[in-house]
């Protein structure tokens, strides 16, 4: 978008297309807060109402930081004082039937389960992180989503993928599934 802030969602037409372009990545987000699928609708309602009433007042510069960030506001309104870890949602690693043998979607699937118990075992920020690049945002809009700079988005990215790969490493897995998780870890790096 231009510097100038201008409104983004001014047509019933394109707030239909930024709802059905931004709603699933939204949810999978949300849900992996809250941990409830009710609860991450509700959100993303609430959401998505606000923006189509205010959207004549709102001056957004980049839509998706702002949907994200607003997500996140609503998701950490929504669960309770209580410190809940993040799951990342399995619907994140879907694995194509058509694409894959049954030996090699079990391979994947594992590879995938023990990449999940890994990035569990992250701090939160970090693990937020990574559950935003899996949903396709750049370092840029992380840092937009989370509040922080690029450069911390940078750092703790590359931490982060440093720890997994040495928690791959130094676990006892078989060569099939540590090449898996490790590609795994790599595609997370590489987006951007």
């Amino acid at each position: 978008m231009d510097s100038a802030k201008s409104p983004l969602v001014v047509t019933l037409d394109k707030f239909e297309g930024v709802f059905k372009e931004n709603y699933t990545p939204l949810f999978n987000y949300v849900k992996s807060i809250v941990k409830d699928s009710d609860v991450a609708k509700d959100v993303l309602s609430d959401l998505f109402l606000n923006l189509w009433h205010q959207r004549d007042k709102l001056q957004i510069r980049q839509l998706k930081p702002y949907l994200f960030r607003s997500a996140r506001n609503g998701a950490l309104k929504a669960i309770s004082a209580s410190n809940q870890t993040s799951q990342l949602s399995e619907d994140m690693f879907e694995i194509p039937a058509d694409n894959y043998n049954p030996f090699e979607r079990f391979v994947a699937k594992q590879s995938i389960q023990i990449v999940q118990e890994l990035i569990n075992k992250l701090p939160v920020a970090r693990r937020e992180m990574i559950e935003l690049r899996l949903l396709g945002l750049k370092n840029h809009e992380i840092a937009d989503v989370m509040d922080i700079s690029e450069k911390k988005v940078e750092y703790n990215m590359r931490e982060a993928i440093e720890h997994l790969s040495h928690m791959v490493h130094s676990a006892n897995f078989d060569k099939a599934t540590i090449a898996g998780g490790l590609m795994l870890v790599n595609i997370i790096f590489t987006l951007s």
